[in-house]
């Protein structure tokens, strides 16, 4: 593509401009453009596409690869995965999944080893992996200090495990976002290894009003706590008020502690939601998708919007 003259009577040419001013507009597009399409166009595209500047942030959270048992998708993803750390090498700090991605174990090796500074992380799960898988891969997260975390199964607290290998190697966690069933053994989890947390979410998640106070009495440097659009274990065969009632019970024993805990009003129609979804369906509606997309992007706490 060429621009119109100049006076000088030279006419510029996209692989002549400044690769600094090529590289801020490479960082408009997604990951994959830059590595499938503007990476490839000549020599200039290809050099501005290795600016440490475009993989601070890795964000796949926009792409469609959560099929199950498809092959071929796996593959794409995995040339993909491969190909980001050769692109971004230990520059990406943040990497954010997309809810719909089915992460297998092949995943995290990849960009475990190949981005060791990731600090920032939302992974979600629609099936159990390995202990051993993610104790070699968050070994290597040392500097992780916010994670979101999703399960997307129906064996109930089927993550507590997991969840229990990442705090042992992932000391510096302050933040985290927790879509899936907080139960007393979770927040015995969190307070044991996790004492620095400062800031939790479990919004849209199905939480035990019992465990929640235990965090709440177990976490001295916890300052911030969302409950928004949760369903109580305690009343989640109850009727709406029963629900509410309960929960602004928890805020008032929260608001003794906490600079701030969250919940939603009585007629939230994001908790009419929760409460159609929170059944997982083996082969998810398109409504289903859409709305725990936009879920997993989402929050009334800053750091875990992305």
């Amino acid at each position: 593509m060429e621009s119109q003259e100049g006076s000088s009577g030279n006419v510029l040419r996209w692989e002549n401009l400044d690769r600094e001013v090529l590289s801020t507009i490479l960082k408009k597009l997604d990951v994959v453009d830059v590595i499938t399409g503007a990476s490839r166009v000549c020599i200039t595209w290809f050099l501005a596409s290795h600016n440490k500047s475009l993989w601070n942030t890795i964000k796949l959270n926009d792409l469609d690869w959560g099929s199950f048992e498809d092959t071929y998708r796996e593959k794409q993803r995995r040339e993909i995965l491969i190909e980001i750390n050769k692109f971004g090498r230990t520059a990406p700090i943040n990497f954010f999944f997309s809810v719909h991605c089915n992460v297998l174990e092949e995943d995290l090796a990849i960009i475990s080893t190949g981005l060791p500074n990731i600090r920032k992380l939302a992974l979600p799960t629609w099936r159990t992996l390995k202990l051993k898988s993610i104790q070699s891969a968050f070994s290597k997260w040392k500097n992780l200090q916010t994670l979101i975390i999703a399960q997307f199964m129906r064996s109930g607290g089927a993550l507590n495990f997991e969840f229990r290998t990442i705090a042992d190697n992932c000391r510096n966690l302050t933040t985290i976002k927790f879509t899936y069933i907080l139960d007393k053994e979770l927040a015995k989890i969190i307070v044991r290894k996790l004492p620095n947390v400062e800031r939790l979410s479990f919004r849209c998640a199905t939480i035990c009003g019992v465990a929640v106070i235990s965090l709440v009495i177990g976490l001295p440097n916890l300052k911030i706590l969302n409950l928004s659009h949760c369903i109580l274990t305690e009343t989640r065969y109850c009727d709406r008020a029963a629900d509410m009632k309960y929960k602004q019970e928890l805020v008032k024993f929260g608001a003794e502690k906490l600079e701030k805990i969250i919940v939603c009003c009585s007629n939230c129609t994001i908790c009419e939601n929760v409460w159609k979804y929170t059944i997982v369906y083996r082969s998810p509606t398109p409504e289903y998708r859409s709305f725990w997309d936009k879920q997993w992007k989402t929050d009334e706490i800053e750091e875990f919007e992305f």
